[in-house]
């Protein structure tokens, strides 16, 4: 659905089809990319390993960190293009229970700026959007990430495309009809109509996520072993 009709149809449902709007053009597009970015959001994100600008991160020679796209909202998997070896993501939190020496404690070189080496693991939640590579790298290479993330390339206007799958455009109408409802105006401010779009589109993306899910992820068979 083109993005131009589905506001055009989001107007017609709050009965702001004659101008002077009560929503401007850019509000209304502006309600369309945050109910899109929400819909992502609450059904885990799209999957992507192939878009340049988001999963393949540039390793340079001695150099700590990387930025990564703040439209990732979580990495799967990694490795080494050229290396060809597995890199581990690791939060910064889960540290003690992967970088231990034998005796639990942390590697004492871990965020040395000199303690180089082939890149294993990377380390994210340390600086925003940026992943720390352990150990800091001694040759240049590639790591390409498997990811969920928000919608990219970003809208910009009305003839962006919407990337999330057809059938769940009109159920975008909800969350547009929520933040419409939401503008503080003694014309439009609506709480009852508010609160009802708000429960039902996150209705809506909790039966949406579970039917994605369905597809992404196939049940693990149950072994049962003799006696």
């Amino acid at each position: 659905m083109l993005t131009a009709d589905l506001i055009a149809e989001w107007r017609g449902q709050v009965g702001d089809e004659s101008t002077p709007y009560l929503w401007s053009d850019t509000e209304a597009f502006n309600y369309l990319v945050e109910a899109q970015d929400t819909f992502v959001r609450k059904t885990k994100g799209i999957p992507d390993f192939t878009t340049r600008a988001i999963t393949y991160l540039p390793v340079t020679t001695d150099v700590p960190f990387t930025k990564f796209s703040p439209y990732i909202l979580r990495v799967m998997s990694a490795q080494l293009e050229t290396a060809e070896t597995p890199v581990t993501i690791a939060n910064h939190s889960d540290l003690p229970n992967i970088l231990t020496d034998d005796y639990g404690r942390l590697r004492s070189g871990l965020f040395l700026d000199d303690d180089t080496g082939t890149v294993t693991h990377g380390v994210l939640g340390l600086e925003p959007h940026k992943i720390r590579w352990y150990k800091v790298p001694s040759s240049d290479d590639t790591c390409r990430l498997h990811v969920y993330r928000l919608p990219y390339p970003r809208m910009v206007d009305e003839t962006s495309q919407l990337e999330i799958d057809e059938q769940h455009h009109r159920g975008l109408l909800l969350w547009m009809k929520y933040l419409a409802y939401s503008k503080e105006d003694a014309e439009t401010f609506d709480k009852n109509l508010r609160d009802d779009n708000e429960a039902r589109f996150l209705k809506y993306c909790d039966e949406a996520r579970m039917e994605i899910e369905r597809l992404r992820f196939r049940p693990r068979q149950v072994r049962y072993g003799g006696i």
